[in-house]
């Protein structure tokens, strides 16, 4: 568990400085500068984008992923993975193209009359495409060489640091909203380059074909996996992008420009286990190469509870000030409020679940990964087209929500029954208490103007939340890491 640790914090630091600065961009800059037409079509070409990257890798990141640890051997440049990686990739951004040239008029038509802007950018598309396709490809890879952190600095930070000051420039008045849009779309595909050219300046891309390391069996195994995956990343991006997709189908851009607001609150909660689940999936697969299914069930438990004591924590600290964060956003983004909760609610539930779809992904059982994404499709879209013309964008929120516990406990009681892992126990409602308590600490304060507020709320609950915390002894991994930052600020 040390190397997941030091890495989920060293992870959570750039991520949490990178909130700061999305902070800054998405809380005041675009409420301001922009209209919710602009942010949505920021919005929906990164879903596109996203999904069609996805496809394009063709299954190939579950093979690294799954896969790399028997190809791994530096002196022997990895036996000739990544010149298979990169032709496969290439050959996939190709269909790619074919397919978009085939699509590019439905998504015209589809989107002329709700959402105008988006149809004048929709070339941006194959750009965007490309180079989230290159990152994601390098950045699976530059995880299994055990540094899940570049990735999270570059998407968490360094890109964020970009946004906010194109968009500076473009409060200037030094930039129009058509350049406003291309350089935006320029930040984004700039870490697909700069991970490329880190892994080649540390001598890690090695393009030498090595084809007769693959033996029948190993490349029938690659096949299947890389078939299985296609389906389940597919499914993945559809639950974690459609969302968008379907609510400016339903209810316009500027609809999606609010929803997208409420739900970037809402991700906050779960930024911390974005590093620790990197880090824990490499540990995982080699793991299970040895079947070693203790020390599996020791990453499931620890996982599930440090995640779900951070990420109660940022949900109570996001709920106290709650009324301050929609004063700040402004009366245009008052729909966003409950989009706010129960997005944060949907993801408080996952990181109490932990890594249980990577162990179930890197199991012998991997292929059982497609199902609980099909039923979790089907539950996200069904329920969306029905609370979406009941409760508008806050319905598309409630949606994300149940379908996400739905397919949480559906894991969890595969686990159990295949493995006997379970990872809750009586230190689970112990922190629900020190939830409960710090919230209602911190929001009884008294109300005061708009930033001592804020801060009056945040230090209250805070203090109370990390004191009880390390009174009922919840984590021996966070106290220990709490210990060795007082010891270091000391």
């Amino acid at each position: 568990m040390g190397i997941i640790i030091k890495q989920s914090i060293k992870g959570s630091i750039w991520s949490y400085l990178g909130v700061g600065i999305g902070f800054v961009t998405t809380a005041y800059l675009f409420p301001n500068y922009l209209t919710p037409d602009v942010i949505g079509l920021f919005s929906l070409l990164m879903a596109w984008s996203t999904i069609f990257s996805q496809i394009s890798a063709l299954g190939f990141n579950g093979v690294t992923s799954r896969l790399f640890p028997y190809f791994r051997d530096k002196e022997k440049g990895h036996n000739g993975f990544l010149f298979i990686a990169f032709m496969v990739t290439l050959v996939g951004f190709v269909l790619f193209l074919g397919a978009f040239w085939f699509l590019k008029p439905w998504l015209v038509e589809s989107n002329i009359e709700k959402s105008e802007l988006f149809t004048k950018y929709v070339n941006l598309l194959i750009p965007l495409t490309f180079f989230i396709l290159l990152f994601t490809a390098l950045d699976v890879f530059n995880k299994l060489l055990y540094n899940a952190v570049l990735g999270i600095f570059l998407t968490d930070f360094f890109q964020r640091l970009l946004i906010l000051l194109v968009v500076l420039l473009y409060a200037f008045d030094l930039l129009s909203i058509h350049q406003l849009v291309f350089f935006y779309a320029g930040v984004v595909c700039i870490k697909g380059i700069v991970i490329f050219l880190y892994l080649l300046f540390k001598g890690e891309l090695n393009f030498k074909p090595q084809l007769q390391f693959v033996d029948k069996r190993l490349k029938k195994e690659m096949i299947s996996v890389a078939f299985y995956s296609i389906l389940v990343g597919i499914g993945g991006n559809i639950v974690f992008n459609f969302d968008k997709i379907i609510v400016n189908q339903m209810l316009g851009l500027g609809s999606t420009g609010v929803y997208a607001m409420g739900f970037y609150f809402g991700t906050l909660v779960v930024i911390p286990s974005r590093a620790l689940l990197r880090i824990s999936g490499t540990l995982i697969a080699e793991a299970w190469k040895r079947n070693d299914i203790t020390y599996i069930d020791d990453i499931y438990k620890r996982s599930c509870l440090n995640q779900f004591i951070i990420a109660a924590f940022l949900f109570g600290g996001i709920w106290v000030n709650i009324d301050n964060i929609m004063t700040i956003l402004g009366p245009v983004y008052a729909n966003g409020k409950w989009v706010i909760f129960f997005i944060g609610l949907a993801y408080l539930v996952d990181m109490a679940t932990g890594a249980n779809g990577l162990i179930i992904g890197y199991s012998k059982y991997f292929k059982m990964s497609l199902w609980f994404l099909l039923i979790l499709i089907v539950l996200v879209i069904c329920s969306m087209y029905i609370s979406i013309p009941v409760w508008g964008i806050t319905g598309a929120a409630i949606a994300i929500f149940l379908s996400f516990f739905i397919n949480n406990l559906m894991r969890f009681i595969f686990l159990y029954s295949k493995y006997k892992l379970q990872p809750f126990s009586f230190r689970f409602v112990l922190v629900i208490v020190t939830f409960f308590v710090a919230y209602f600490i911190g929001s009884f304060s008294p109300k005061l103007a708009l930033i001592w507020d804020i801060l009056l709320r945040s230090i209250l609950f805070t203090i109370s939340y990390i004191s009880l915390a390390l009174f009922f002894k919840l984590s021996h991994d966070l106290s220990n890491a709490f210990r060795n930052i007082w010891r270091y600020t000391k």
